[in-house]
């Protein structure tokens, strides 16, 4: 069944009019019709299931049939990126993060850092599309851009840093997760600066390695979020 996003959407909600761009991709796109079923989400949870009960191009009302709320996955993953030189690599990693189902995205500023202006907006847009398209119901939030020093000073919850620098390191995929929220690290392209990595590990931040491959910014972190995934089901 088909996937729409509204943030406004609650459990309470009995009748629900879809905005021109919706109502005009429901009926000219999809080519629906009166009594077609329709589930939207407002990306917290939520899983509203309506039936179609008015159609025009500028139009379109659904009706309630039923709604739940999903409970909050018990285990949570955050990635805390450099941005990638390439819009469309970055683009590509919020969609596919997405559908990971990936809690947070947060844009981080390093020393070698290829590109330092993100269009956050736009990263929202591509995220809301994949969250339909993949059919889940909690949205990643993308937060704003800051600086590794003071991501990594804020941090509350266990942490990890991927680096290639040669120093000693836990492979992330033999990693024991004992927590239930954990935030993964990936720097630029030219990777973390000494200094970032000492400061890093002064923290209480946990030196992982990826393997002996070389990733891109991009990889890496759709990788290492894949194998955190992992280990959390193993355990």
């Amino acid at each position: 069944m088909l996937l729409f996003y509204d943030s406004q959407i609650k459990i309470e909600t009995q009748k629900h009019l879809f905005n021109r761009s919706d109502s005009k991709h429901i009926t000219k796109v999809l080519r629906k019709k009166l009594g077609s079923e329709i589930k939207i989400t407002d990306g917290k949870g939520i899983e509203w299931t309506g039936i179609l009960t008015f159609l025009t191009q500028q139009k379109v009302f659904v009706e309630k049939i039923a709604a739940i709320k999903h409970k909050v996955p018990k285990k949570l993953i955050h990635l805390a990126i450099a941005p990638t030189k390439s819009n469309e690599r970055m683009e590509w990693l919020v969609e596919k993060l997405t559908e990971l189902g990936i809690a947070s995205i947060t844009p981080i500023i390093c020393k070698h850092s290829e590109r330092k202006v993100i269009k956050i907006e736009r990263l929202i847009k591509i995220s809301i599309s994949a969250l339909k398209q993949s059919n889940q119901f909690f949205l990643p939030e993308i937060k704003p851009v800051i600086s590794f020093k003071n991501y990594i000073q804020a941090l509350k919850n266990k942490a990890v840093i991927a680096h290639c620098h040669p120093t000693q390191k836990i492979n992330l995929s033999e990693y024991l997760i004992t927590e239930n929220e954990i935030s993964l690290c990936v720097g630029p392209e030219g990777d973390f600066s000494t200094e970032e990595i000492k400061l890093a590990t002064l923290l209480g931040i946990t030196p992982v390695s990826l393997g002996t491959q070389r990733f891109r910014t991009e990889t890496a972190g759709i990788f290492g979020c894949h194998s955190i995934s992992v280990n959390y089901q193993k355990n």
